[in-house]
């Protein structure tokens, strides 16, 4: 092997761990890669960017364009109610009608998009035929990845083998159907996996209820055993003010859903909603939490003086501890880590990058290069240095570290607060606020121990935001109760809807807060579903993520809005969103003309597509800004930049290298045998990687050993392309899985479960089937 062959494998080595590990957006890893490539003399500069005007880049970005346009003119909804009506709610054959539809739509558009308009339709049908949605959503996802198999048009990988064979000379390209033999074969078989072995692996992770979809919603989020109700006393300063103003949801961190006044129920109150005495305002949040931070009512907030820092300091210093790679630390929060309790100091704020972070500490995950803010004696730094997966790197003055954050709560003799300790008090866990001492007598305590207890007259050392403490003390004496369980969440004008964060979704990424969403859609958000666990506390800060389920309480208009918003998927939801169903029949003519333009021979596929977006677009069935929004940017990006590395390897000999290796296969156990391990290959790749790059870099080597041993690389090719999508055996293998992950209540090794077995028999149909339809 020479220098310029590992220097090339060390750079694909280093972009495959960044491309499993998303530590960078995989299109960034792309772009980089390439620039590496051109630098070194890899790539020609003149050749490097051909991959943004390569075939296969067209031909995906006008199959976005045709997929938009089936959508906004409501071809696919369509086709989720036939399916709807056509099931008759029994289990084995809705999966089996589900699984077709979605493999016939995903054949012809992106089988994301597949999956995600049917979403609506199956959740739907789960609960009017009492089957739960969890049975329901894998065989949709895994109906829509096999149904992409079927044609050339149906997956990036397939498009791919088909500018890699459209790139050698004196050979055929694929054609638009050439596929679908293998395709239909291997979705028949993933339906009757599905229908048989796969129906008794799939979990009920989420209770089946024909039960109105309020009471099911409040059911799998938890809402019921949630809800508390705060009654506004008498002379109340609540009384007259706004919710607005109360700031009442954000002091006690819950959202309001309702209110009681005398016999008349409002839900959802705006911001401008005036409270008056005796309502009874009903909330979501536990009531044992609301009872806790409530105990804070009656104190004296007041900032910190010099003398008080000066105290402070005097007996304790602020150390700078970093947390180096390979910290046993990371990825744990301080909480699970019981970090005050284990080393004995305090964390008083987390340095992260350029972010200085002093609210919600313990909850924070650590991460590799975070510096803590550590309160800590000095007979307790010489612990610290001691310990392995932290290092001290400097010292700060006490007035720098917390200077401005600290503030004093004086603690009164009838406060709830006297006599229970500082765990007991919840001030971190509920409120956000470190409490790091107190002035008991005139004398300051520095790090106190989570046990010790507050007695009435002292003054808590407390370290965050005090406009939290504030707004609490403000609200005054509110008496809490218990709701019924059975209270109606839902009227003719405000309802409750499940929204999934959609694929390309703007809002991935962001917070609630970020994108102000309770302003900008008018919905109050009351829980998240991920990864099987619901979610309550923090909501508004907690990043989303593509597949989250979020449960909004809103007006019913607000929600028909929502509706028609490309970032979310409402889950069944009844209404029909804003579509153009007169240009359907521009929709489907615009496909006919592709399927007609590739089967005539007359054009390749790339023009044929293209053709098929630019009428979809000309005559009003999708709008440009539609068709921009249609795009899946980043997939597009990645297959442009990932192109040329194919190139660098036969440039560079690495290709030629791993084919004479691989050749020996086989020259030794068969042709058949050198099949399996290339399709095993690129499955367990594609696994992880994105099924395009997977493709990019089995390409040359596919064609070097077919050329080597004198076969046809057409079977290779596509048995590589095939199997490149064969992504069932976990939720961050494919797009489609992730959507369903969050709405079926599924958790990571559920996708093992059933995945595994279904990759297996789809990978010995592929290395079966596929040289019967192009022969070696």
């Amino acid at each position: 092997m020479t220098f310029e062959i590992g220097f090339l494998f060390a750079v694909l080595v280093a972009m495959v761990y960044l491309f499993l590990t998303e530590k960078l957006p995989v299109e960034l890893t792309a772009f980089i890669g390439l620039v590496v490539l051109i630098f070194t003399g890899y790539v020609e500069p003149d050749m490097a960017f051909v991959g943004f005007s390569s075939p296969a880049v067209i031909t995906m970005f006008s199959i976005f364009f045709i997929s938009g346009a089936l959508l906004r003119t409501g071809v696919a909804d369509v086709v989720g109610k036939r399916m709807s009506r056509l099931s008759g709610g029994q289990e084995v054959p809705l999966i089996i009608i589900l699984m077709l539809v979605a493999g016939v739509m995903s054949a012809f558009m992106n089988n994301v998009a597949a999956a995600a308009v049917l979403l609506p339709a199956v959740s739907s049908v789960a609960r009017h035929s009492g089957i739960s949605p969890s049975r329901l959503f894998m065989p949709l996802s895994f109906g829509a990845i096999l149904g992409g198999t079927t044609t050339l048009v149906g997956t990036p990988p397939n498009i791919l083998t088909a500018e890699v064979i459209l790139g050698q000379e004196g050979l055929e390209p694929f054609k638009l159907f050439d596929f679908t033999p293998v395709g239909l074969a291997l979705l028949g078989a993933g339906i009757l996996f599905m229908t048989t072995i796969g129906r008794r692996l799939i979990p009920e992770r989420i209770e089946a209820k024909v039960a109105d979809r309020s009471s099911h919603l409040s059911s799998a989020y938890r809402i019921s055993e949630r809800l508390t109700s705060i009654r506004v006393p008498k002379a109340s300063s609540l009384d007259g003010q706004t919710l607005r103003e109360t700031r009442l949801g954000t002091a006690l961190g819950a959202a309001v859903v309702g209110v009681r006044r005398a016999e008349k129920r409002i839900l959802a109150p705006g911001p401008d909603f005036r409270l008056q005495a005796d309502d009874l305002v009903v909330v979501d949040g536990a009531f044992d939490d609301l009872q806790s931070l409530l105990a804070v009512q009656g104190v004296a907030v007041e900032e910190a003086n010099a003398g008080q820092l000066d105290a402070i300091a005097a007996q304790v210093e602020v150390l700078v501890v970093r947390l180096p790679a390979g910290s046993g630390l990371i990825g744990r929060s301080l909480r699970q880590l019981h970090f005050r309790d284990r080393f004995g100091v305090l964390v008083v704020g987390i340095r992260r990058g350029r972010d200085l972070v002093r609210q919600e500490l313990a909850r924070r995950v650590l991460q590799q290069s975070d510096e803590l803010l550590v309160l800590a004696t000095a007979e307790q730094r010489t612990v610290l240095a001691d310990q392995k997966g932290l290092d001290i790197v400097d010292a700060m003055p006490v007035r720098d570290a917390i200077g401005e954050q600290l503030f004093l709560i004086k603690v009164p003799t009838t406060s709830p607060l006297a006599g229970v300790s500082v765990r007991e008090s919840r001030l971190g866990e509920l409120a956000g606020l470190t409490v790091f001492g107190m002035v008991r007598e005139g004398k300051a305590v520095v790090l106190l121990s989570s046990d010790d207890t507050i007695h009435a007259g002292d003054e808590l050392m407390v370290v965050g935001e005090s406009d939290r403490v504030l707004d609490l003390v403000q609200l005054g004496d509110l008496e809490l109760g218990s709701v019924s369980t059975k209270a109606k969440l839902e009227s003719r004008s405000i309802g409750m809807v499940e929204a999934v964060v959609a694929p390309r979704s703007d809002a991935a990424g962001s917070s609630l807060r970020k994108l102000h969403f309770r302003d900008r859609y008018g919905l109050q958000a009351l829980a998240l579903w991920r990864s099987g666990t619901v979610v309550h506390k923090e909501l508004a800060d907690l990043r989303l993520r593509v597949g989250d389920g979020i449960l909004l309480h809103g007006p019913r208009e607000k929600i028909a809005q929502l509706a028609a918003d490309v970032d979310f998927v409402l889950l069944d939801y009844d209404e029909e969103p804003p579509r153009r169903y007169k240009k359907a029949p521009v929709a489907l003519a615009s496909l006919a003309l592709m399927i007609a333009l590739v089967a005539s021979g007359a054009f390749p596929i790339h023009v044929a597509a293209f053709t098929g977006a630019v009428a979809t677009v000309l005559f009003g069935a999708l709008r440009m800004e539609e068709a921009y929004r249609a795009i899946e940017w980043r997939a597009l990006y990645l297959v442009a930049a990932i192109l040329p590395v194919g190139t660098a390897m036969e440039k560079s000999g690495a290709a030629q290298l791993l084919a004479d290796g691989v050749s020996g296969i086989a020259q030794t156990y068969g042709t058949y045998a050198f099949l399996a391990a290339l399709v095993v290959l690129s499955s367990l790749l594609s696994q992880g990687l994105d099924g395009a790059p997977t493709v990019v870099i089995l390409a040359p080597v596919v064609l070097l050993t077919a050329e080597t041993l004198g076969i046809s690389p057409h079977p290779l090719m596509m048995a590589v392309g095939i199997a490149a999508s064969a992504a069932f055996m976990t939720p961050f293998s494919h797009k489609a899985n992730l959507l369903v992950m969050s709405a079926g209540g599924y958790r990571s090794m559920d996708f093992v479960k059933v995945g595994t077995p279904l990759t297996v028999i789809v990978l010995a149909l592929i290395v079966f089937l596929v040289p019967l339809v192009f022969p070696f």
